[in-house]
């Protein structure tokens, strides 16, 4: 489902990837762990065309998009669309429209970008507000709701998109406990559902529990990958160890 190959990003003078590779199977979830300004973000950012890579290439879902190489704009801009389609991506802030309701955050998407009928938008849109617990707030305007419910919304808004792959950025991170949970809630379903999964995050139990594979980011690179039961039980790199005796992962 998804390749990644010699993936480097840089800002200016400050590289922040370094030849990144990564494989993914269809289903599987992938937790990425490590210290904030690691490249975390970043990587998930390339993945979804946020960001245009240096060098290196992505394929997700069939379509790849190589950087660095001598095409056409259109050509490039063409692709770079085709592989955004293929993901959704929720962020750490919401970033939800205040004037719109909830039902509408959702459908909006579908409507102008996919060229959805509207009436089978909304009947789509009400479908993933229930699937995350918030049918019966489809008329309320973000100002309304609880942060975990706007996160919420955010999620229902991605998947209204119908993607293969779903990246989550620390979605949990501007939530107190209560709120995180709800949140949490709905991305274990997904997971269980066979959902194609990155998640950033500091939630180490959500990784342990949730994850197929683990990767620890360390300065721009993978220091160290494998499923949680390795990673947590007994990480080979000494950054690893360091890091999750700092986090304290019981």
């Amino acid at each position: 489902m998804i390749v990644v190959e010699q993936l480097v990003k840089s800002f200016g003078s400050n590289r922040v990837l370094h030849g990144i590779d990564h494989t993914q199977s269809r289903g599987e979830a992938v937790v990425l762990i490590g210290p904030s300004g690691c490249g975390k973000s970043t990587f998930l950012r390339c993945l979804n065309q946020l960001e245009t890579a240096d060098s290196g290439s992505i394929s997700v879902a069939g379509v790849t998009v190589k950087s660095g190489q001598k095409e056409s704009r259109a050509a490039s801009h063409k692709l770079q669309r085709e592989l955004r389609m293929k993901t959704g991506m929720v962020f750490q802030q919401f970033n939800l429209f205040p004037h719109l309701t909830a039902l509408q955050n959702v459908t909006t998407a579908p409507v102008v970008v996919k060229r959805m009928n509207r009436r089978a938008a909304e009947v789509l849109g009400r479908e993933l507000l229930a699937k995350v617990g918030l049918e019966q707030k489809a008329d309320a305007y973000p100002a309304q709701l609880s942060g975990g419910q706007q996160q919420r919304v955010a999620i229902a808004r991605a998947l209204a998109m119908q993607p293969e792959v779903m990246l989550f950025d620390e979605p949990t991170s501007a939530l107190d406990p209560e709120l995180r949970d709800e949140v949490l809630r709905v991305m274990r379903q997904l997971v269980e559902e066979g959902m194609t999964t990155i998640v950033v995050t500091h939630e180490m139990q959500f990784a342990r529990d949730m994850a197929d594979k683990v990767l620890f980011f360390d300065a721009g690179r993978v220091a160290e990958s494998g499923p949680p039961e390795e990673i947590f039980g007994n990480p080979r790199n000494e950054r690893t160890r360091e890091f999750l005796k700092r986090v304290a992962v019981k």
